[in-house]
């Protein structure tokens, strides 16, 4: 079994829900298995955006963490936007771009370009990518750290000028 590829585990949780535009964060946790059977587990990577939905932030996750990897990998996508989960496990992304970035319904695809960049990483990666839709095992520390984040930064802008 040494060609089989090496699981890369990405974990994200957004501060963002559903297709409402606002502006929220997003994090994402890598975690690996090494050589010995024990855990890699790379530091949280956190981004801020405007005007964007959840899907996006977290399509903007997945390309970030997929620009990290040295070689191909098969990737596994822990997040709970039941609409990124479902595109990537019906291999929709593939479907739209053979049908000019056009749904069933012959809309424009939302997140097109995104969704084009996100194939090129894997194809150019030589990445197999896999997805969970549900709750993950980070999903809770997530909630409790994002805005933690945010409230420390704040405090010493906010900081009156004496």
């Amino acid at each position: 079994m040494e060609n089989e590829l090496k699981v890369v585990d990405i974990f994200i949780g957004t501060t963002l829900r559903g297709s409402a535009k606002g502006s929220g964060r997003v994090m994402y946790i890598m975690r690996t298995k090494r050589k010995n059977g024990s855990d890699y587990e790379a530091a949280p990577q956190i981004a801020e955006y405007d005007d964007t939905t959840e899907s996006a932030s977290v399509l903007y996750a997945i390309r970030d963490a997929l620009q990290r990897l040295n070689y191909a990998c098969t990737v596994v996508i822990h997040t709970e936007c039941s609409n990124v989960a479902a595109a990537i496990q019906q291999h929709w992304p593939e479907k739209w771009r053979r049908d000019g970035w056009k749904s069933a319904k012959g809309n424009h695809v939302k997140n097109a370009i995104l969704w084009e960049m996100l194939l090129q990483d894997v194809e150019e990666g030589g990445h197999i990518l896999l997805v969970e839709g549900e709750k993950h095992e980070y999903a809770e520390w997530m909630r409790f750290n994002m805005p933690l984040k945010r409230a420390l930064k704040d405090i010493f802008t906010e900081v009156p000028k004496s």
